[in-house]
């Protein structure tokens, strides 16, 4: 049998551990190779020195072209310092297409490899090279990675990934043990992210910082920690402060930052290795000009959490969904305004006035990019607005920028505000905001030849590290009611069941005079939170969030006290999937909403139904994300219309003491033949959608004698009683050990409905089944229900309505009969639409039972659903969509806006009678 990706992998781990473990010194290349699936051919050429083969210059050496290069140390050389050099070698790697693409040097005690095309190091002992198998992947013989590189975030992951070895190595060698031991340690972390950057990008010297560690410090890292305080130290001393003079000149050299980010007495760790020293040598050899403060900080994130590194990017947000946020929110008006204000000095004076004073507040920031993103494009759009001035003035492109300024200092980092709670993420978000602006006065500088120094630093956005859901948003970003403010993200998503202690407390912070506020998302909280920040005022929101809000009691929950704020749904997006540029997409799905408390502002609303991006200007869009009225659809008791009840089925609760096998029914009635009365087949979602068989002891009008006489169902009984008297819940039913605590069972035929249904599905499948089937609680049951009740429910009116309307479990729909069944707007059909609709519910019925060898899991399932069975329910769809109205729905959006405005209608008729 052949072997999968894990097997394989695994089997190539144990592999290489046996050529550390077993094989001898001079074996041990020869039984890595073999690990590494090299022909036997070529292993024994390579032993015998055929020189077509090993390529190496040296006697201690192999080498094969694309593949490796393999050294041994004998001379009690540093094999760190001998694989530098080989790495060093034109004759070893020269940046040709035959390069090895591993260098491996070793004395048998240590072990280091240069991977050339990552540009990574590995470094152990020679008895751990088993835990750095994934090291060697690359050049296994099935083509295999170890981390597949996101081509275009290639630089941020390197530099990530890099930057996560050395925070292992220092947090190896400098224990964290407080909060004050992991803040000094982040950081650290971003300081060295700007010395980096700044020696690639023109803020420092050429390779400044990376030569101060080269030149300055000891390859055993014993004075590392020292030099680059110094340097740190020095970069918070102004320019010209006496001070310098006393430093020694490699430090002296290092220009004043400010900034905050020098500011704080914070030391560097106390213990550097020499594999440390090497790592941050590494780090510098880097191009970090390439690196995209909209992307890194998300990456370097994941520098702390060691588990995230396989996935470096996966919670990337991607500028394209950052663009749904912010482009209906200001970024469209401030274009269209910059096009009708084109020629006119004034106007365009006044556009860039406005400009110079929008505020950007991200209340859930993470590491920024949603910011950076934000700030990056109003820099744009300033340096097209001050074309257009020049233009307008009939001065040169190249003319003083300064006289066309309107007295402003341009778009500054000041007009952006952040909140975020974690230490790291709010530090990076901060220095990616710098970096950010560097590069954009870098393009301000090639569009218009004038840009102010990058040093010192002017203040790198208004970001605090808190927790957003107890903080008072006013007192990080004021505002007036005339303001232009704009808050924008994507809060955090938890549903119940998946938030922490401090999560959950912080909802009753925010939410804590609503009823049922558990059943809400986390990321419900922001939207309250903003709502209330922008009543009364000009300013406007735009979140990212799961589709849980806008569908199922949330919505009734969550929306009504948002527009008792006078706020309104302004824009949004309808759910689509979540999506970055990692390997391993997110599956969730999710919304963008934009909220205003302006009077009549337009509205417009997004949709990818068709498969292209669709944009509508409705005149109100509902908290479900419709064109419709702002009604929610509350839980019920009765149904809406004249309707048959759907109720729960029965429910145990017997400790599974009443639940019989097909096996133990058998065996019974094999000794027992007139207990056939007492066993009956019981059916749940997963019994009916997957064709199981479970039987149960239905033990309704069973005398006491009876009960008594059977000692299989005595002792059955017995352990119900047993388990029931140990709950506090069950006790009041534990005299009744024989019964159901609940029960719910007509006496004739009777639709089954599952209370859970896939979300892949076009249908949630229902069914009959008589009285002698009993039906569990994890099942709604519709007493003598007909056959054009099934076929009203096995619609996609209904399926839509269900989705929209009914709550998930996990990723699957939730059916329920007081919010989905009890509310749906049911048809009001003539003689002859009924009598269409009752036909074609049984020809589903009819082109079921053509398939007795399949399940209702199986004829459901969208990849193989009968096409026969899917033109049945289609005609079925059509004769009940023309009992709601004359004219064919184009889509599913119509479709649920027709359901609304229906719903709204019979809500008015119930509360006028």
């Amino acid at each position: 049998m052949a072997l999968n990706r894990g097997q394989l992998i695994e089997q190539f781990r144990h592999a290489v551990e046996q050529s550390a473990t077993e094989a001898g010194r001079e074996e041990f290349i020869y039984a890595l190779l073999h690990a590494l699936d090299r022909p036997k051919a070529t292993i024994t050429k390579l032993r015998n020195g055929d020189p077509t083969i090993n390529v190496a210059n040296r006697s201690n050496a192999l080498a094969v072209r694309q593949s490796f290069y393999f050294e041994r140390v004998n001379d009690g050389s540093d094999v760190h310092d001998v694989l530098d050099a080989r790495i060093a070698d034109p004759k070893v790697v020269a940046g040709r297409s035959d390069d090895p693409r591993v260098v491996i040097v070793t004395d048998f005690e240590s072990i280091t490899a240069w991977d050339v095309r990552k540009q990574e190091r590995m470094e152990a002992t020679f008895a751990e090279l088993d835990r750095h198998y994934g090291f060697f992947l690359p050049i296994y013989g099935r083509g295999y990675e170890q981390v597949e590189d996101f081509r275009e975030l290639e630089a941020d992951v390197k530099a990530a990934r890099k930057l996560g070895h050395l925070f292992d190595e220092l947090r190896e060698a400098n224990p964290v043990e407080t909060a004050a031991d992991t803040h000094a340690l982040n950081i650290f972390l971003t300081r060295l992210l700007f010395c980096f950057f700044a020696e690639d990008t023109r803020i420092f010297g050429d390779n400044q910082f990376s030569k101060l560690v080269a030149d300055h410090t000891a390859k055993d890292g014993s004075d590392l920690s020292a030099t680059i305080q110094g340097a740190f130290d020095m970069m918070d001393v102004r320019d010209g402060d006496p001070e310098r003079a006393k430093a020694p000149k490699h430090l002296a050299d290092f220009r004043y930052v400010n900034g905050g980010l020098f500011e704080e007495r914070v030391p560097a760790p106390a213990v550097f290795t020499a594999k440390a020293r090497r790592i941050l040598l590494d780090c510098g050899g880097l191009n970090w000009r390439e690196i995209n403060p909209d992307i890194f900080g998300s990456m370097f994130q994941a520098v702390v959490e060691e588990e995230q590194r396989s996935s470096l990017g996966q919670h990337y947000t991607s500028v394209p969904n950052i663009m749904k946020v912010i482009a209906p929110l200001f970024l469209d008006t401030l274009r269209d305004d910059l096009e009708a204000a084109r020629g006119s000095v004034k106007k365009l004076e006044a556009l860039l006035t406005r400009l110079h004073h929008i505020k950007i507040l991200d209340p859930a920031c993470g590491s920024g990019n949603f910011l950076i993103i934000a700030y990056k494009e109003l820099r744009r759009i300033e340096m097209d607005v001050l074309e257009a001035l020049q233009s307008a003035r009939g001065e040169q492109a190249n003319g003083s920028i300064e006289s066309i300024m309107v007295g402003s200092t341009g778009i500054r980092l000041s007009q952006f505000y952040g909140i975020e709670i974690d230490d790291f993420a709010h530090k990076v978000a901060m220095l990616s905001l710098w970096i950010a602006e560097h590069q954009a006065n870098q393009a301000f500088e090639e569009r218009f030849g004038s840009v102010t120094s990058p040093l010192p630093l002017k203040a790198g956005g208004n970001i605090v590290c808190d927790n957003a859901l107890q903080r008072d948003w006013e007192s990080v970003c004021p505002h007036e009611r005339q303001d232009e403010v704009y808050l924008i993200g994507n809060p955090p998503f938890r549903g119940r069941g998946k938030r922490s202690e401090e999560q959950l407390s912080d909802m009753t912070h925010v939410f804590h005079n609503f009823k049922k506020f558990k059943e809400l998302d986390l990321s419900g909280c922001w939207f309250f939170k903003g709502a209330h920040y922008i009543k009364n005022t000009d300013a406007q929101l735009s979140f990212v969030t799961t589709n849980s809000i806008n569908q199922g009691i949330q919505v009734a929950i969550l929306w009504p006290p948002i527009l008792r704020f006078g706020v309104k749904i302004r824009f949004a997006y309808q759910g689509f999937k979540w999506s970055n540029s990692a390997r391993d997409q997110a599956g969730v799905h999710v919304s963008v909403i934009g909220l205003t408390a302006k009077s009549d502002p337009v509205r417009r609303l997004f949709s990818s139904e068709s498969g292209s991006l669709q944009e509508v200007r409705p005149s109100n869009i509902s908290p479900y994300l419709l064109s419709a009225g702002n009604t929610v659809v509350a839980d019920r008791r009765q149904p809406l219309t004249e309707l048959k009840p759907m109720l729960l089925g029965s429910m145990a609760k017997d400790g599974g003491h009443l639940m019989i096998t097909a096996e133990e029914r058998s065996k019974l009635l094999n000794e027992e033949p007139n207990a056939d009365r007492w066993v009956r087949r019981i059916v749940g979602a997963e019994e009916f959608l997957k064709g199981k068989q479970r039987w149960c002891l239905w033990l309704v009008g069973a005398s006491a004698a009876e009960l008594s006489s059977v000692p299989f169902i005595r002792q059955r009984v017995e352990g119900v009683r047993e388990k029931r008297l140990t709950e506090k819940s069950t006790l009041n039913i534990a005299e009744t050990p024989h019964l159901f605590a609940q029960i719910a069972h007509p006496e004739g035929d009777y639709i089954l409905v599952p209370r859970v249904t896939s979300e892949r599905r076009q249908y949630a499948p229902i069914g009959f089944f008589g009285s002698d089937v009993i039906a569990t609680d994890l099942v709604y049951i519709i007493p003598l229900g007909t056959i054009y009740d099934f076929g009203i429910l096995q619609t996609r009116m209904h399926m839509l309505w269900l989705q929209t309307v009914g709550g998930r479990l996990k990723s699957d729909f939730r059916y329920s009969n007081t919010l989905v069944y009890n509310t749906f707007p049911w048809p009001e059909p003539t003689a002859a639409q009924r009598e269409s609709i009752e036909q074609r519910a049984q020809d589903v019925l009819d082109t079921r039972a053509l398939y007795p060898a399949k399940t209702m899991s199986e004829l459901y399932d969208p990849d193989k659903m009968p096409a026969d069975l899917l033109a049945a329910h289609r005609a079925l769809d059509l004769a009940v969509e023309q009992a709601y109205r004359s004219t064919l729905f184009r889509n599913d959006n119509e479709r649920l806006e027709y359901l609304f405005k229906r719903y709204e209608t019979l809500i008015a008729k119930e509360a006028q009678a």
